[in-house]
């Protein structure tokens, strides 16, 4: 089986990654594709890191390449089209995304 090349990452990015691996208050997905760009970079196998993180190969393969294309800021949600989610905590009502029974 062939594997792909192993990912290089960019000056500092290796520390930075890390940083966000390591964080309690990073966000889960944000954290998730940092795992998949550090196993990349130690050459593991796509399928593995699949299986590893618990995520599709083209997930696997969407990451190390926006990581290619864009740095660290490719692994940065971007804005989504349609009205945004809303919750108000505050009056103990949903909106938008509640299932009342």
């Amino acid at each position: 089986m062939l594997l792909p090349p192993a990912l290089e990452l960019r000056d500092g990015d290796a520390d930075e990654l890390d940083r966000l691996l390591r964080s309690t208050t990073a966000r889960a997905g944000l954290a998730r594709r940092a795992r998949i760009v550090m196993l990349a970079a130690d050459g593991m196998a796509n399928t593995r890191i699949s299986e590893v993180v618990g995520v599709s190969v083209p997930t696997v393969l969407t990451w190390r390449s926006r990581y290619l294309q864009d740095g660290l800021d490719g692994l940065l949600d971007v804005p989504r089209s349609g009205r945004p989610r809303h919750v108000d905590h505050a009056d103990g009502a949903c909106q938008d995304v509640c299932v009342r029974t």
